[in-house]
């Protein structure tokens, strides 16, 4: 199947013109692969993300093409808009531009597309704007949507985008089976190394889930690239993701919130960007964590909102390991806060939630037991060197 999709990136990269930015899936596939549809009624499963680059939705420009007969939308976390706060339900409703039925993948029984709406459709199409880290939840839906193909014999297409962080780093522990959850349905690294297209062959072979799957794969693009060189509008995939800096430092940040020990700058342009508190000493925080010399980041003290904070900024995404660096910040925050760090421990609701998000209740043990961080990463080392013995089977791009 693989040979499929080279051969399909291979044909794309010869017939448009060239220009130098990247074209997503969608507008390959607009371009070129259109009759993959043809007769058949189609769904898609998407958001704002979904768009080309000149902003044009992809709901838009399927329902609007007369060689695709788009029936039915789905709705992912944060809605079909990308206006919902995370965790709120999501609901069924209608498109009120093209009026087609909007079918939620949130916040019911499970997070399949319902067989019902699965029933009136022949093609399911994916695409939306993913973030390159585990416990963000739209390649869960991807997954889910995976399954519900392969159970009711519908072909799926995945409409390929960019991994903002390049797809080509992986990093962090593999997620326990104990800790499977819909920020965690299948066991891979919390940062992953790859695109979209690429995840969902990963999972659909070496999961078995063994859906009629076609990834549309994306022209121009290179393994280690950065977000500005796609020469791609940023549409934010959600509230808190509102430029590529917070897509970069979401998964250093993301899990370490949930221990609420230091404030992310949620709902603002720094969120997941900084770690704040009125007790951190930030010159001397960035100073220490600058002497890491961790890849691809500069720490920097500032006041932010009048608290004490350390603004993170991702230099090379292409070389940046975003949770090597969290297990820096939380050793450092160990080390200087002992009491702050003890206390947050201490509520129990909050420790479940971080081991929720980073797949294992190993990291907090070897925090209480005074790993340094790069004891704790070397625990996951052989993890990702068997992960990647698989994942480079999948991978498109070079």
């Amino acid at each position: 199947m693989k040979k499929l999709y080279l051969i399909l990136f291979f044909i794309s990269f010869c017939s448009f013109a060239v220009e130098a930015r990247v074209y997503t899936g969608l507008e390959v596939f607009l371009a070129k692969y259109q009759y993959m549809v043809k007769g058949k009624r189609v769904g898609l499963v998407t958001n704002q993300t979904g768009c080309d680059a000149k902003g044009r939705s992809a709901i838009d420009l399927l329902y609007n093409s007369p060689k695709v007969n788009l029936v039915a939308l789905f709705a992912p976390e944060h809605g079909i808009r990308g206006k919902i706060k995370a965790g709120e339900h999501v609901k069924d409703g209608r498109d009120t531009k093209t009026g087609l039925p909007i079918y939620t993948l949130y916040g019911g029984v499970d997070h399949k597309p319902p067989k019902s709406a699965l029933r009136k459709i022949d093609v399911l199409m994916f695409d939306i704007q993913d973030v390159g880290a585990r416990p963000y939840t739209y390649i869960w839906h991807m997954a889910e949507c995976l399954k519900a193909a392969a159970e009711n014999n519908k072909t799926i297409i995945v409409l390929d985008r960019p991994n903002p962080a390049g797809a080509n780093v992986i990093d962090g522990p593999i997620n326990e089976q104990k800790y499977t959850s819909f920020i965690g349905l299948y066991r891979i690294p919390y940062v992953y190394g790859m695109t979209i297209g690429e995840l969902a062959l990963y999972l659909n072979s070496v999961e078995r889930i063994r859906s009629k799957l076609y990834v549309m794969p994306m022209m121009n693009y290179r393994r280690g690239m950065n977000w500005k060189q796609t020469g791609l509008p940023w549409i934010p995939p959600s509230p808190n993701i509102p430029n590529p800096q917070s897509a970069y430092c979401f998964a250093t940040t993301g899990a370490m919130g949930e221990l609420g020990l230091v404030g992310l700058g949620g709902g603002t342009s720094a969120a997941f960007r900084i770690i704040s508190a009125p007790w951190l000493q930030a010159t001397y925080t960035a100073s220490a964590l600058n002497n890491y010399n961790l890849p691809g980041v500069k720490f920097s003290p500032l006041k932010f909102k009048g608290i004490n904070t350390v603004l993170i900024k991702v230099t090379n995404p292409a070389v940046y390991k975003p949770v090597t660096t969290e297990m820096a910040i939380l050793c450092h925050l160990r080390n200087i806060y002992p009491d702050k760090f003890i206390k947050a421990l201490k509520n129990a609701k909050h420790v479940k939630a971080f081991n929720k998000a980073i797949g294992t209740d190993k990291i907090l043990y070897f925090l209480k037991k005074g790993f340094t961080f790069s004891q704790i990463v070397e625990s996951w080392s052989k993890q990702l060197q068997l992960f990647n013995k698989n994942r480079i089977k999948f991978l498109i791009y070079k």
